[in-house]
Parts: C-alpha cells; sequence; structure tokens
C-alpha cells in the first residue's frame, strides 16, 4: 500500500486527517476518533519520494498544500519527532461536498458587511477556515469584489465566479502577514482574508485595513469572544492597550467562537455568537470583556448566543 492509497482509503471514508509518524502504523481521523491502520507504516525514504513529487523543497519549509484532485486539497504539515519523523496530512474537501452549516444565513449576512473586522475563533481543527471560505464563496456568487487571501498555505481554490480572487501564500508569495495585508492595501480590495492573527505586526495591520473601509476576516485561536478580545488586546505592551481597545472597538463586526461537538456516530460545529452592538464597543472599550457573556445571552434576538445555550440547542 502506497500514500497514494492510504489517503484515497481516507477520502472514501471521509477521514479528516492521516497522521505518519516513523515506527507507528498510519492513523485517520474519522469523526472525533483515530483509527489505525495496523498492518502499514510508511518510512522515511517513502515519506521523502512522495513529499518531492508534491513539490516539497527546502523553500517550502515543514508546511506545504498540493492537489489531490480537481476538488481535494492536501495540506501537508512536517516536523522531527522522537523516534524520527511525524507527517500530518490535513485533506480539505470542497465546500459543495461538506454537510450544510446551521448558521449560513448569519455567516452571509456578516459576509456582506461594507467594512470592519470579523474574527471566526476556535480550536485547531474546528472548521475555522472552512467558516471563512462559505463567507467568501457567497461574495464570490453573489458579488463583484476583488477578494485578496492571505494563507498559510493556500486550502481552497473556489471556481471562477462574480469576484476576482487574488490569493497568496506565506514563503511562497510574501513573507510575513504583516507585510502582505500592507501590499494588499495598494491593490484595490474589497475583502482581505488573513489565514490568522500571529502577531502584533499582523493585528495592525488588519485594524488600519478596517478602519480604511474594508472588511477583514481573520482567526484567532481561542475559545470565546472575550477570550479573543483579551487575546487580541495583550499582543500589545501596556502602553498601547488603551489605544488598540478603541480602535476594536470602533472596527469589530462579529466574532464567532466554535467548537466540534460530538453527537451520537457524528459530529457538527457549535458557535458562540457576539455581534457588533453599542453596548458591545463600550465593553470592549473600558476593559470589561469578562461581561460580554451576559450581553451575549441577552442578545437572542439579534441573534447573538453563548457557547453554553449553542450547546444546549444542539442537545
Amino acid at each position: 500500500m502506497t500514500i497514494n492509497d492510504v489517503i484515497a482509503m481516507a477520502i472514501i471514508k471521509k477521514a479528516t486527517d492521516i497522521h505518519l509518524q516513523e515506527g507507528h502504523p498510519v492513523m485517520l481521523r474519522i469523526g472525533m476518533e483515530l483509527t489505525s491502520l495496523q498492518n502499514w507504516f510508511v518510512t522515511k525514504e517513502e515519506l521523502r519520494c512522495w513529499l518531492l513529487a508534491q513539490g516539497w523543497n527546502n523553500r517550502t519549509g515543514d508546511s506545504l498544500s498540493a492537489e489531490w484532485d480537481e476538488k481535494v486539497r492536501l495540506r501537508i504539515q512536517l516536523c522531527q519527532a522522537y523516534g524520527g519523523f511525524y507527517a500530518d496530512i490535513r485533506i480539505l474537501y470542497p465546500l459543495s461536498s461538506l454537510p450544510a452549516d446551521g448558521d449560513e444565513k448569519l455567516l452571509q449576512r456578516l459576509a456582506c458587511c461594507s467594512d470592519g473586522l470579523i474574527l471566526i475563533c476556535g480550536p485547531t481543527g474546528c472548521g475555522k477556515t472552512t467558516a471563512l471560505w462559505r463567507m467568501i464563496q457567497y461574495l464570490n456568487d453573489h458579488k463583484k469584489y476583488h477578494i485578496i487571501t492571505l494563507e498559510d498555505p493556500i486550502e481552497i481554490i473556489l471556481e471562477e465566479g462574480g469576484s476576482l480572487i487574488t490569493q497568496r501564500e506565506l514563503h511562497c508569495h510574501f513573507t510575513s502577514f504583516s507585510q502582505a495585508v500592507c501590499q494588499a492595501l495598494r491593490q484595490d480590495p474589497d475583502v482581505i482574508l488573513i489565514g490568522e492573527m500571529r502577531d502584533q505586526e499582523t493585528m495592525d495591520a488588519a485594524l488600519t485595513a478596517a478602519e480604511t473601509g474594508h472588511l477583514v476576516l481573520s482567526t484567532l485561536h481561542t475559545r470565546s469572544a472575550a477570550q479573543a478580545i483579551t487575546r487580541f488586546v495583550g499582543a500589545y505592551p501596556g502602553s498601547r492597550q488603551e489605544e488598540i481597545r478603541y480602535r476594536l472597538s470602533q472596527v469589530l463586526q462579529a466574532i464567532l467562537a466554535q467548537q466540534r461537538l460530538c453527537r451520537q456516530q457524528d459530529t457538527c460545529i457549535v458557535r458562540e455568537v457576539l455581534l457588533r452592538t453599542h453596548a458591545v464597543s463600550q465593553l470592549i472599550r473600558t476593559g470589561r470583556e469578562h461581561q460580554l457573556p451576559s450581553l451575549m445571552q441577552m442578545g437572542a434576538a439579534m441573534g447573538m448566543r453563548t457557547m453554553e445555550q449553542a450547546c444546549q440547542g444542539r442537545i
């Protein structure tokens, strides 16, 4: 059995990840659990040859993306581990093949914001990128925009629609997210997608883009909307935090904090939803984000909800 055979099997089984570790059997993540292919191990030489065939070289470093076929893409992450190599192959299915999103109308409404900042938060593998691309897909189908995406690596390629989509990849087309955002502002964008808010410089550039009339979409690795605010502001030194709170309160349109919920034999996405209101902006500006859950509980009529409310609605 070759690596390509394993990938083909994983796609049939609707696996999301393939784990390859030297000295261990190949494992597939199906739903929330890992399944071992006990009769098959991959060698370092097999992996190296396969990676070279996918375009891997010293310039691509420890991550790269590749096309499996016309619809499915692969995101590959490499590292050294105790006992040898480790590789994760994330299988990126086309949006059209994924189950419908229960918050489709909300995502579409947010995608139509004329400017500001929208953050999708949650742990690794909870579908943050998919949520962002559902929004981009809607804009591509219904608007005539220039959409610039800054990714690491490029994960989804949309079919041609009404919008012009310029996709750029870290280390291939730019050296840092902050630099790429500054470049994007000179390229007549309507929407800028930033794969992840990783550092203060990127956050600064994103705020500037949102302040100057662009819609900015991005992700953060936090488990709640309140934590996202704290994480964003905390990336700055104390001398700048009051300024950042004010700027963030003026441009933030929404924070969606999501997680995967295991339900019987299936999984689903549940989301906490924080939307922009005068009261929300005031709490952010004054450093009282710990009070945001109370506002979300009372804001159901506007579409807001806490994670607890979201999970209860799925039971």
